[in-house]
């Protein structure tokens, strides 16, 4: 297990990772933010269809009211709000998806993996993440 303040002060690349954590939320949002990161939580705990996906996604990454619901909105809406500033998403509850609809978490992970190479922006954190798909990579030991 790497240490979170460790991976932000090396500056963790852009991309979607496995995180192996007994931090909480919480601790983990402090520990982002007081390294001057921002900081998503993006909880799908109960959710089991993209719909539902979407709509949490529209709501922890505060998209527009106008969020089009659909996996080309959720790629354009993540580029639009991109400011180039370094930012933590905390993905909780993937688990619960992949078991229900393996496809919207393997989609998610595309978009989520582009917008991290596009923006330079995101770095997608996966706890407990040991037998996700391929597009994920182990947070780098530091």
């Amino acid at each position: 297990m790497t240490d979170l303040r460790t991976l932000l002060s090396k500056g963790l690349r852009p991309g979607v990772y496995r995180w192996h954590t007994d931090l909480t939320t919480e601790q983990v949002r402090r520990s982002v933010t007081s390294a001057g990161w921002n900081f998503v939580q993006l909880d799908s705990t109960g959710v089991h269809d993209k719909a539902g996906f979407l709509d949490v996604c529209a709501t922890a990454f505060d998209l527009p009211r106008w969020f089009g619901r659909n996996w080309d909105a959720l790629a354009d809406s993540l580029s639009d709000r991109s400011t180039g500033e370094p930012e933590v998403v905390l993905w909780e509850g993937w688990r619960e998806l992949l078991e229900h609809d393996r496809d919207t978490v393997e989609v998610a992970l595309q978009i989520f993996a582009e917008d991290a190479n596009e923006s330079g922006q995101l770095r997608i954190l996966l706890s407990e993440a040991a037998d996700v798909p391929d597009l994920v990579s182990d947070v780098p030991v530091v």
